[in-house]
This record gives C-alpha cells, sequence and structure tokens, in this order.
C-alpha cells in the first residue's frame, strides 16, 4: 500500500496544482467547450438572426471552436467599429448642424475612440489565455457602444424636439447595433 501512496499524493497534488492555475489565470478556456458549429454560434448568439448569420460566415475551422469562433467575433467588430466611427466622423463635419447635434456626435466619438484598443486587448487576452481580462475588455467595449447608441436615440433621434432631432442615415444605428451583438457573441462564448 505504501509503494502507491507517493505517486498517488504526486498526481493529487499535480491535479490540484493544474487547477489552482486555471482558476488564477481566468478559468478553463473557451475551447474546452464540447460544443462546435451550429450549437456554438446557437450559444454566442442566443437567437438574434443577425449574429448568427454573420457568425455563420466565419471560416469552418474558426466555427470548430469557441477560441476560433471569438477570434473571427473580434475581428469582425473591430472592422465594425472603424466603419462605425468613420460614419459618425464624417457626420460630425457637416457645418449645419446645431450645438447639440455637434455635441452628441462629438460624445458618441469620445466613446468609440477606445474601442478599437479594448477589443485589440481582448483579442491579446484570448490568445494568452488570460480570459477573465478578456471578459473585462469587451464588457467595457459593450459600456461605450451602449452609452452611444444611448446619445444617438435619446438626443438626436428624439423627434418632438425639431430644434435638436437630426436625421440619422439608416445604418448609423444598425451599425452600431451590430457591433453590440458581434462583441456579446464573443463574451457569451468566454462566459460559457
Amino acid at each position: 500500500m505504501s509503494k502507491f501512496f507517493i505517486p498517488l499524493a504526486l498526481l493529487f497534488c499535480l491535479s490540484l496544482h493544474s487547477a489552482l492555475i486555471s482558476a488564477h489565470y481566468g478559468g478553463l478556456s473557451p475551447s474546452s467547450s464540447p460544443r462546435s458549429g451550429s450549437a456554438l454560434i446557437q450559444k454566442a448568439c442566443q437567437g438574434i438572426s443577425k449574429c448568427i448569420s454573420t457568425l455563420e460566415s466565419a471560416p469552418e475551422n474558426q466555427k470548430a471552436d469557441a477560441n476560433g469562433l471569438i477570434f473571427f467575433s473580434l475581428k469582425f467588430a473591430e472592422d465594425q467599429a472603424a466603419n462605425f466611427s468613420g460614419v459618425i466622423k464624417v457626420l460630425n463635419t457637416n457645418p449645419d448642424l446645431v450645438p447639440m447635434v455637434q455635441s452628441s456626435l462629438s460624445d458618441c466619438i469620445d466613446h468609440y475612440s477606445p474601442v478599437g484598443d479594448l477589443i485589440e486587448d481582448a483579442i491579446n487576452a484570448v490568445f494568452a489565455g488570460v480570459y477573465s481580462d478578456a471578459i473585462k475588455f469587451l464588457e467595457a467595449a459593450v459600456g461605450d457602444v451602449d452609452t452611444c447608441g444611448s446619445l444617438l436615440q435619446s438626443r438626436i433621434g428624439d423627434k418632438s424636439d425639431s430644434q435638436v432631432h437630426f436625421e440619422l442615415p439608416d445604418d448609423v444605428l444598425s451599425l452600431n447595433y451590430s457591433l453590440k451583438i458581434t462583441l456579446s457573441a464573443a463574451l457569451n462564448l468566454l462566459k460559457a
């Protein structure tokens, strides 16, 4: 019996050590999930059709596991954030805008400025396996996207005040919403 005690104790210590390391660095990796393909996309998108169609456009190798789908989502979101920022900056150059609309667009630009960096930080954290940091970066990015969307809807999209109302191009709110659901999909996979 004593000749089995030392190997068993060593095995127990090693398994405990790896569990502690995993907990310290953000838990189990999303790639340890048994889901793949459509099941993984459904988990990420939670039934939102626009999200599902976006993630289904990922290459097959990226749909095979959670990490691949997270990377696809984040790279897609990074492009969306750049496009949205560009559209808002162009809108803000209109010299006929009332000060309230200019202020709202400027505030929105201020909230979007760190989004690209936060997404890049999340990508780096996923790559390094520090999933808890990736979650924090993405939650901050979603917060900035939400704030901008609220500014656009409440301050500019309010049709009751003709002095402030500014007709936004149809794709502006859609781009903001699309970015939010893409970031949320990556968050859902990281938290799964």
